[in-house]
Order: structure tokens, then sequence, then C-alpha cells
């Protein structure tokens, strides 16, 4: 998966992102439950120096995640989508939502977050990484592990 590109429903938001995904994962906190109106948003992480917007860009609503950080969630302000999110102290990152790709069946998970949250009747994927709350490890080395591999090319 070396080109990502997608956008909103109305098209009016388009991007494309030029690098391989860090992570992909789904996270049940209660913030992600209730901004995606269902059990989970799932996500792939990005470098976002790697991630262009081509035709206008989102509008942003900041939440504090469970994590106690604040979160930037971005939205086409015509249609609703969701795009993208990403904690303003980690610039480098950000989380494009895998109802936005143009392909979402390139989706791969490894990972699930905030499973203390996961509603009862939702069921997990039988392949990733479970946290209760929080990554503790993996995620971070894999964030690492990338950046690390880029600064040696």
């Amino acid at each position: 998966m070396k080109m990502l590109t997608g956008g909103c429903a109305c098209e009016k938001v388009r991007y494309e992102c030029t690098d391989v995904p860090i992570v992909q994962l789904m996270c049940h906190c209660r913030d992600c439950q209730r901004s995606s109106g269902t059990a989970f948003s799932a996500f792939i992480m990005m470098a976002s120096d790697r991630f262009r917007y081509l035709k206008s860009e989102p509008a942003f609503f900041e939440t504090v995640a469970e994590s106690g950080r604040l979160f930037r969630r971005g939205f086409c302000n015509h249609c609703g989508s969701q795009i993208s999110a990403h904690w303003p102290t980690r610039p480098h990152l950000l989380l494009l939502t895998v109802g936005s790709l143009d392909d979402p069946s390139k989706f791969e998970p490894s990972a699930e977050t905030w499973l203390a949250r996961a509603p009862s009747w939702h069921p997990l994927h039988p392949s990733t990484v479970k946290f209760r709350e929080a990554p503790a490890e993996g995620v971070k080395e894999k964030i690492e592990a990338y950046f690390a591999r880029r600064t040696k090319s």
C-alpha cells in the first residue's frame, strides 16, 4: 500500500498520502464511539509530512481524548464526513479515517485500543493486538521504528 487517496462523501475534500501506514488500528474509546456513531473508529496512522490535501481542507473539532490529551478531528464542513484526526502535541502523525479512503479494503488493523470502553455486543477483530486502554507497547515502537528508518534513508 504505497499511495493512499481519499476524501469526503461529497468530494469537496480530497487527499493523498505517498507512504505506507505506520500503524492501522481500531479505537473503542467513548470519543471515537460518539464521533463515528458506532462501536469504534478505524484509523490508518500516517506521517503528516507524507500527506497532503488536494482539494479543500477539512474543518476541525477539538475534544479531550480518553488519554487526557487534546484531539482534533477533521471533517468536511459541507457533508460532515470524517476524514482525519491528530494530536496537536504530535504534529508529525496523522490519523486517516478508514471510511474516507477510496479503497477501504486496504485496511489491515494490527491493534485495538480502549477495549475497556468497547460495548459487549461488538465482536473484536481476531488478529489484532488488544489494549484495555491506550496502547502500552507495540504501537509506540512501530512509530519510532518508522521514523528511525526514514532518518537513515
